[in-house]
């Protein structure tokens, strides 16, 4: 796979991710740990090396589920 495809196939499980997040009307901690518990291995799986050196996979989840969200709100 390309750099690119990676990068895109991690923006759309975590696209998935927040789109599932967003779907709950009140969310606390086991709720959010157990949604991103689930996309967690298929997360990893678009993951390089270079990026499993610097933080761990939930780091990088909750990195792009944040991006992605900011994104789509217009950045506020």
């Amino acid at each position: 796979m390309t750099p690119q495809e990676m990068e895109n196939g991690r923006r759309a499980v975590a696209r998935e991710c927040r789109d599932k997040l967003k779907l709950l009307n009140k969310l606390n901690d086991k709720q959010s740990t157990a949604i991103l518990k689930y996309y967690l291995p298929t997360f990893t799986l678009t993951l390089t090396k270079e990026h499993l050196e610097k933080c761990p996979a939930n780091m990088w989840l909750n990195y792009y589920v944040r991006t992605i969200d900011k994104e789509i709100n217009d950045g506020s």
